[in-house]
């Protein structure tokens, strides 16, 4: 899976998991739609809150019997269908109006600074069939023992009107009863079923839609003077594809109207998968500049910085894989100022365990910006030789001539001693050839004019600097000292020329009918005077 791929899965993977954490009850801090009460609150049983709890323990479980004791039942018509209004009530809150226990009074008495009559207490507003807020009202009813309060008579008459206006009722009146039932985190069992229908389908009409539209993007960017642009829309397929997934998805799922903190679940979840899509687009345009660029025109005028470009595109990913993680959780409301302070806070004794993991690193960087070598390169560190085969964050691996791989840390690499041998712009050739004692001085002077006219006509051996010079007198050798460059950088092609020229210098001793030297010793014996004489 290359690289860009795996990081677009774990940004994927954050996306997630913070919303399995979210629907867990770990909601952000600005959240509308609370319904825990605070344990430090004392809640009166005949308040405006306990009515409110109550009805709504038991819409949840379905026991429209028991939720229609919280409706105002004056008018006869609406007392014989009091447990269907108080569903559809259920269903109309559920959709628009998610209600915070915490804002609801806990008081017997009520709310007595609203402003209202103090028999009546407001728990927001619904839109209407024309998207007009209608509020929701309750108000207390003194008939009974002791008084309680229940939603007002004006609220329970637009029950109908506002439960028709909701964007599925059609499906809520077609349905089977046992499909409307709740399921798990308040969602209806028939919501169920169409998110798995619809969430599908989203995706399915994405990936189709991506096809003109990339056709589109390709068109609009056909006459720009580069084709990175070209490759990027071709590599940004499924990214593409994934938006447009997004897209479609917000228009399907407004029709099956979810619970409000389902709709703002859903809605979160849609902002994090479109914050990858984008990131992902930046991946794999990291991943075309990646390649692009050594062989592009400014890669061409900066050959040195080729070997920064992989470097720079790993950091590049890391960043982007960073602020990727840090915008989805963004994307469910969580403070991220907070998370990077604590970050901030944690991290000097992350950075205390990781001091070598840092260091390497930074040596990954220095290395990157001194350019000492790059990959490809022949090089010498520490007395080994070898390819420079990759530079990562943490460590360098050179392929030796035996083709093995070793590693080194970046850290330690940044400051050892380190050869570059494919950096050379030439090659020297030194050789020290021995003839043989009994050469003439004439001679001596032919081979070694020869020798430096043959280098200087070659079209190998860099000009400007040849030596060829009577070396000295060896312990078994007239010795001739022979220095040049030859004009290549490449080892192979040195090693041939090098043949070449010895070659040559072998057919000019030659020629001058000389031999080369080899060692020798020759052993001097003296008889002494009366030994080997008959006495």
């Amino acid at each position: 899976m290359p690289v860009n791929s795996r990081l677009c899965v774990l940004i994927a993977a954050v996306a997630l998991l913070v919303p399995s954490l979210h629907a867990q009850g770990l909601r952000r801090p600005a959240a509308r739609n609370a319904t825990t009460q605070s344990s430090s609150v004392v809640v009166d049983s005949a308040s405006p809150r306990a009515s409110v709890q109550g009805y709504l323990n038991a819409a949840r479980v379905d026991d429209t019997v028991r939720a229609a004791n919280w409706l105002d039942q004056t008018d006869p018509a609406a007392a014989a269908r009091a447990g269907e209004l108080a569903r559809r009530l259920s269903e109309v809150l559920d959709t628009h109006l998610w209600v915070d226990l915490e804002r609801v009074s806990p008081s017997a008495a009520g709310d007595t600074t609203d402003g209202l009559p103090f028999d009546q207490e407001l728990l927001g507003s619904v839109p209407d069939a024309e998207g007009r807020p209608t509020p929701i009202r309750l108000r207390l009813d003194e008939s009974t023992t002791p008084a309680r309060w229940v939603f007002s008579e004006g609220t329970v008459a637009r029950i109908d009107s506002l439960y028709e206006a909701l964007p599925d009722y059609w499906a809520r009146e077609m349905l089977p009863e046992a499909l409307l039932h709740r399921g798990p985190f308040d969602v209806r069992w028939w919501q169920w079923l169409a998110l798995l229908v619809l969430i599908p389908l989203a995706g399915f009409a994405g990936f189709l839609i991506a096809i003109p539209t990339q056709t589109i993007l390709r068109r609009l960017v056909a006459n720009t003077s580069t084709d990175m642009d070209d490759k990027i829309i071709a590599a940004a397929r499924g990214p593409i594809a994934m938006l447009l997934g997004v897209a479609v998805s917000w228009f399907l799922l407004d029709w099956i109207a979810l619970p409000e903190p389902a709709q703002v679940f859903v809605v979160d979840l849609q902002r994090a998968i479109a914050v990858v899509a984008f990131f992902w687009i930046a991946l794999r345009g990291i991943t075309v500049l990646q390649e692009a660029l050594p062989e592009s025109d400014w890669g061409t005028h900066h050959p040195a910085m080729k070997s920064l470009i992989p470097l720079t595109a790993r950091i590049s990913r890391l960043l982007v894989f960073v602020l990727g993680v840090l915008t989805v959780i963004a994307a469910f409301g969580y403070p991220v100022a907070t998370i990077l302070a604590g970050l901030g806070i944690g991290g000097i004794a992350v950075a205390l365990g990781a001091q070598k993991s840092l260091e390497h690193f930074f040596g990954s960087v220095s290395i990157g910006v001194d350019q000492p070598f790059s990959v490809g390169d022949w090089v010498v560190v520490d007395g080994l030789e070898g390819e420079v085969e990759a530079i990562g964050l943490r460590s360098t691996r050179i392929r030796t001539p035996e083709r093995t791989i070793v590693s080194f840390p970046n850290g330690a690499l940044s400051e050892m001693k380190t050869e570059n041998l494919t950096k050379r712009d030439r090659i020297r050739f030194r050789a020290v050839i021995g003839v043989e004692y009994g050469t003439s001085a004439a001679t001596m002077q032919q081979i070694r004019n020869e020798i430096e006219s043959m280098l200087r006509d070659h079209g190998m051996v860099w000009p400007d600097r040849i030596v060829v010079r009577f070396q000295q007198f060896g312990p078994s050798s007239l010795d001739i000292e022979i220095f040049c460059w030859v004009l290549t950088s490449v080892a192979d092609e040195f090693r041939r020329v090098r043949e070449e020229l010895l070659l040559s210098i072998m057919k000019i001793v030659e020629g001058a009918g000389v031999s080369f030297a080899f060692p020798t010793q020759t052993l001097w014996l003296k008889q002494s005077e009366g030994i080997g004489k008959p006495g």
